[in-house]
């Protein structure tokens, strides 16, 4: 028998059906990214067998989840920090700009020092890295890149004010935001002056303002 259908009716979704180790495998990924953040915070650099020893699987399979340590660990710390920031349009009023600006600095700030052996971790492999290219041996196929957490945040939180100040004081304020937060900002502030958490935050507030408010003023 032969059923018709009038055009353009609708029918039901057949869901896909689920590969059974797919859960399995989102285990076993998750538990190498945690081994790695266990040894970041120990304040060592994990390779991907050192991560694949903590997390009890084999260096084979590990490899085959993070075919480099720069794959490794770029992972294992976002998973530490937001996924996404989104602006907050409830102040694009430039009188509450440097607020904003340093509310957004601030929460940064706590995400670092929140996270800081994993950041002076990957700073510190980055450094190496560096090193290796400079003394003309090969780099990995896959070097870490920094910033693919502050620059999204400071991106987020100077975006309402796109249309009131000019793409270039915008550019500049986000760079010069970012030379106060990160792990580069834990070194200067912590071990060069050697200044509390509480302190480091303060000095921190007030740079990221007063670029703020520069940046604010120098509307012609």
């Amino acid at each position: 028998m032969t059923v018709s259908h009038s055009q353009g009716a609708e029918y039901p979704a057949v869901p896909a059906p689920r590969d059974p180790r797919a859960n399995q495998r989102e285990r076993t990924r998750l538990a190498i990214m945690a081994g790695a953040r266990k040894l970041l915070d120990e304040g060592k650099i994990p390779s991907v067998a050192d991560a694949a020893e903590v997390a009890r699987v084999s260096r084979a399979t590990a490899y085959r989840y993070f075919p480099t340590q720069s794959a490794l660990i770029k992972e294992a710390v976002q998973t530490g920090l937001p996924t996404t920031w989104e602006p907050d349009k409830r102040h694009a009023d430039l009188t509450a700009f440097a607020d904003r600006i340093e509310r957004a600095v601030a929460e940064m700030l706590t995400l670092a020092h929140d996270n800081e052996a994993v950041l002076r971790g990957v700073l510190l492999l980055s450094l190496q890295q560096w090193a290796a290219i400079q003394a003309g041996d090969k780099p990995e196929k896959e070097p870490i890149k920094r910033g693919s957490g502050r620059i999204p945040a400071i991106q987020a939180a100077i975006a309402p004010y796109r249309s009131t100040l000019s793409p270039p004081a915008l550019r500049r304020l986000a760079i010069g935001l970012s030379l106060i937060v990160g792990a580069e900002s834990l070194v200067v502030l912590r071990d060069i002056w050697d200044l509390e958490e509480t302190e480091a935050k303060e000095v921190a507030r007030w740079i990221a303002r007063t670029l703020a408010q520069a940046t604010a003023s120098a509307i012609e």
